[in-house]
């Protein structure tokens, strides 16, 4: 009588031992991310965005992906684990400095400075603007003065 070795089957199929069956995905440890992936990602990001504002276009986070030669599923899912944000509120908290910086160093109006901070309409903008800081940026311009 012949017996079947099941774990010599598996290794002429080219299946290692203590690798998972076939179809079964093993579990990665989780990554560490360290200080410096945060500041290389920042700047990245200040980057992309130096970019949009040139061109004046809105920032997208899926342009930000294609602009590092990632994708944006990958990106989104790494981000917040090294920037402790999600991709957007990364984008979004810089591009909102820079309008801080805007309405109180210019006489630019509200809608250049949507467009210049690569806002992708005037209503994004006021929208984002408020939820950040609370009050419109017209009120908050003439509050800083």
């Amino acid at each position: 009588m012949i017996t079947r070795d099941p774990q010599k089957e598996r290794r002429s199929q080219g299946v290692r031992r203590g690798s998972p069956a076939p179809g079964i995905r093993r579990q990665r440890p989780p990554r560490t991310f360290t200080h410096a992936h945060r500041q290389r990602l920042e700047r990245a990001a200040e980057h992309y965005l130096q970019d949009c504002y040139r061109k004046q276009t809105a920032a997208r986070a899926s342009e930000f992906a294609e602009y590092l030669g990632v994708t944006h599923p990958y990106l989104s899912r790494i981000a917040p684990e090294i920037a402790g944000k999600t991709l957007r509120d990364l984008l979004r908290t810089k591009q909102l400095a820079y309008a801080v910086r805007l309405l109180r160093t210019t006489p630019l109006v509200i809608r250049e400075i949507a467009v210049r901070c690569g806002f992708g309409t005037v209503s994004t903008f006021y929208r984002c603007f408020e939820a950040a800081h609370g009050v419109p940026p017209g009120v908050f311009r003439e509050v800083k003065k």
